[in-house]
């Protein structure tokens, strides 16, 4: 659907609703018919009912009865009382209508002064708030920088502006692509081209927008904060880094005031888990975690390298000064020693050996053949799921999974940089017309890139990091056409730095803990049949 289709549904639904509330989306399929529309399906009558929570509320039923949660018509009829945020100028927008977060977490920025970081669940919209901060700039008279941390998503970008600010010139600059403030109201510009550049012309008046804002906490593409650009606006779905870089660029870049030496945390909370659920913006979702067995002789070398490693933070933290907290603060100062050029030549052959033996254990457990092999036992899964991510370490296991799945008569293909742009491009196309059921890929579908909607998600290389974790769970909680929950799998290794009994993925586990429908940890991956059981039991299929 169009916007303007788009528009005269949902108009339609509600004035159905207001006559006849509880209707599920047959019974309004079937009164569209009646009425002698036929253009629309049960599809698009959910897309319109779960897109729009501010107007339409369901019960909790499998197949849900609907409600308008107005009588007022006129609140439909203009789209200004959609867009009405004290201090914005939205006459440029013509995008969906917005969800009630995202104007509110607008209103909130202009209150900070145009300077923030807004926080929002991977999957509930706010490229959104960006755009319409860009509109608004735009009618202001501010000229606007989008950054962002790779081509693919600059491409997405520019299309989506393009789409929303049809009356604007957007442009474009990263290799290929030389478009300036001087000839366009907008331009989308990849981290690596800002870094050093400066986009925006002295004395004028500038918004920037960092997408992926965590990504610009590390010291080389800190750069591409520039400090001429008075409004700044942060979008992240976690504002979460294993270093300093939050604390030390990032709050005090996008902060609108600073009290003694220390920055006002400037976060927005956007949309968060609970509010998303509530609203039907998420799908309701399961996480189940699988046990999995070393073999004897990785074993033996999981534990050599455990033991190694142990000694060598306690000597490269005591004996040459590495900080001990926060994690990636210790790695950047042993990747530093590692370099050479130090006093004491040990230090450096110290910290070489951490950083070999760091690698070999992550190979060891990220993708090894035994989790590989365990996606065999799940193929009754990927048949009964709509679609299927499996997040991947390396392009190698990518591939390996996606022929194994193909042997087992799944349409599967692999994904990744490995690939050209233009097969990446197909594939993605693929996936989502339904010709391709899996997609396989290491860590490029982490974030940025806009994957159609799965169901069924499985993490063979699983992140100890919390941001990691939850941007790949948000590539599966979009919700589903037919009301269905998302299911996220991850394999582990048993007594290993990945087993949650052992304290793994403590900070994403305590998040799905409150919100999840169920966490469930299955000890060993020989329990198929309830792994199948916990699977179908609550899966929820709307025809």
């Amino acid at each position: 659907m169009n916007p303007k289709e788009r528009k005269l549904l949902t108009l339609k639904l509600f004035t159905l609703l207001v006559e006849n509330p509880k209707k599920n989306k047959y019974s309004l399929l079937g009164l569209l018919q009646a009425a002698g529309i036929y253009n629309y399906s049960t599809s698009d009558i959910n897309s319109v009912l779960y897109g729009n929570p501010e107007f339409f509320k369901k019960d909790s039923q499998t197949l849900p009865s609907w409600e308008a949660r107005t009588n007022d018509l006129n609140k439909l009829h203009d789209q200004t009382q959609f867009l009405n945020v004290s201090g914005a100028d939205l006459s440029l927008y013509r995008g969906h209508t917005p969800r009630a977060w995202q104007t509110e977490a607008l209103q909130e920025w202009i209150n900070r002064g145009r300077r923030g970081v807004v926080e929002a669940v991977t999957g509930t919209g706010k490229t959104a708030v960006g755009i319409m901060a860009a509109a608004d700039a735009v009618a202001r008279g501010v000229s606007v920088v989008v950054l962002v941390p790779g081509v693919e998503l600059l491409e997405q970008w520019h299309k989506t502006l393009r789409n929303d600010l049809p009356d604007l010139d957007i442009g474009k600059r990263c290799a290929g692509e030389k478009d300036t403030i001087y000839s366009h109201h907008i331009v989308v510009v990849t981290v690596q081209t800002a870094m050093n550049h400066n986009m925006l012309p002295e004395g004028e008046n500038g918004l920037l927008i960092a997408d992926e804002v965590h990504r610009y906490g590390s010291p080389a593409y800190s750069r591409s904060l520039k400090e001429n650009f008075q409004e700044r606006l942060g979008l992240t779905a976690t504002f979460d880094r294993n270093d300093e870089g939050i604390e030390k660029v990032l709050l005090p870049y996008f902060s609108s005031e600073i009290r003694g030496s220390k920055s006002v945390r400037n976060v927005i909370q956007g949309c968060g888990y609970a509010r998303g659920l509530q609203e039907g913006i998420l799908a309701p979702f399961r996480v189940g975690l699988i046990g999995l067995e070393l073999s004897p002789d990785d074993q033996e070398e999981y534990f050599f390298l455990e033991d190694s490693l142990r000694k060598k933070r306690r000597q490269l933290i005591e004996d040459y000064g590495c900080p001990a907290e926060p994690f990636g603060e210790f790695m950047l100062a042993v990747q530093k020693l590692s370099e050479g050029g130090n006093e004491d030549k040990y230090a450096t052959v110290a910290a070489r050996q951490y950083l070999k033996h760091f690698r070999k254990r992550r190979d060891l457990l990220s993708d090894n053949s035994i989790k590989i092999q365990a996606l065999e036992k799940l193929v009754p899964l990927f048949f009964i799921a709509e679609k299927a991510l499996i997040f991947t370490e390396t392009k190698e296991a990518s591939i390996q999974s996606a022929e194994l799945l193909s042997q087992n008569n799944l349409l599967a293909l692999d994904y990744g940089s490995h690939l050209n742009k233009v097969e990446r491009k197909e594939r993605l196309a693929e996936f989502a017309s339904g010709n391709i059921k899996i997609l396989s890929a290491p860590k490029c579908l982490d974030e940025g890139i806009d994957v159609a909607e799965a169901d069924l998600g499985v993490i063979l290389s699983a992140s100890q990091t919390k941001r990691q974790m939850i941007q790949r769970m948000g590539r599966i909680i979009r919700p589903k056409r037919d009301g269905r929950p998302a299911t996220f799998i991850i394999l582990y290794f048993r007594y290993t730095s990945e087993d949650p009994d052992f304290g793994a993925y403590e900070g994403f586990l305590s998040e799905m803990n409150d919100h999840a429908e169920d966490v469930t940890i299955f000890y060993n991956d020989s329990e198929m049949l309830e792994i199948l059981e916990w699977y179908l039991k609550g899966l929820v299929v709307q025809r």
